[in-house]
């Protein structure tokens, strides 16, 4: 794990004023978006009060709805455990939630940080878990879970329920395409499998059967034209395969981290 500052000062942006803490892998164009946001006074004080508002409305009806994930789930509690080593963790709290909606969540604020894995989820193979599980622990070590959980909360409500509160979303929306970057190279370190990466994603994304999501990633690794089902998951697995050419995937040799963030930029333009 790197200090925000010196290693943003390494790669040549500007040092945040808070001591956000991320990891060796992390996109430059998410941690610029992330301090950016972080530097603006009105919305760090509605992102604590957004949290306190959905630990009272969502929180607890979360937790009482939940049960924690343990020896009986043991294919999930074993891809678990092996997820958390990989990030130098020790086991996280890992609950299923038959009401959540997406396979996997985190959710939290400064008082603590759980994770959500639904019913969907459940019989997902152990490569497409850990990609999942991966995600969530990279979402936890380059501080997005407080986020992530607002612009969860704000999509469930109306803007302008307080008299700044409308003003994040949008904010958010520009961090939140380049932080999924981050996660999905979090997610690829903990399974080292492409085909689980794009499984999850299309699981995630799309209303596709499990025999239409493995027609697609074979013609992914026959070389034929793939149906992504939504061009941001084609994006997203092209931005994957470069990562897999960089020096933190690769252990040794490999691109840059500097030059793997400069060809992931190139397919997303907007950033």
């Amino acid at each position: 794990m790197f200090d925000f500052q010196s290693y943003v000062q390494r790669r040549q942006a500007n040092p945040s004023r808070i001591p956000v803490r991320i990891q060796n892998y992390a996109y430059i164009e998410d941690i610029e978006h992330l301090r950016q946001i972080s530097e603006h006074d009105l919305i760090h004080q509605a992102v604590s009060l957004g949290l306190r508002a959905w630990q009272f409305a969502e929180g607890r009806k979360l937790k009482s709805k939940s049960k924690p994930i343990d020896e009986s789930f043991e294919r999930i509690s074993k891809a678990w455990l092996e997820t958390c080593f990989t990030f130098n963790h020790q086991s996280l709290l890992l609950k299923f939630i038959p009401t959540q909606r997406r396979l996997f969540e985190s959710y939290g604020g400064q008082d603590g940080v759980f994770f959500g894995l639904s019913n969907d989820a459940v019989n997902l193979p152990s490569p497409a878990l850990k990609f999942l599980f991966g995600r969530g622990i990279g979402a936890l070590d380059n501080g997005h879970v407080p986020y992530l959980t607002l612009s969860r909360f704000f999509d469930d409500m109306t803007r302008g329920l307080w008299n700044f509160a409308a003003q994040i979303p949008d904010a958010l929306i520009h961090w939140r395409r380049s932080a999924e970057i981050t996660e999905d190279r979090a997610g690829l370190l903990a399974s080292r499998d492409i085909s689980a990466a794009i499984m999850s994603m299309m699981r995630m994304n799309l209303d596709w059967d499990n025999a239409e999501i493995m027609r697609e990633i074979r013609r992914y690794h026959e070389g034929l034209d793939v149906d992504w089902g939504d061009p941001e998951i084609e994006k997203r697995v092209k931005a994957l395969e470069i990562f897999m050419k960089s020096c933190i995937y690769l252990r040794s040799g490999g691109l840059s981290m500097d030059e793997t963030d400069a060809q992931v930029s190139q397919i997303f333009g907007i950033f």
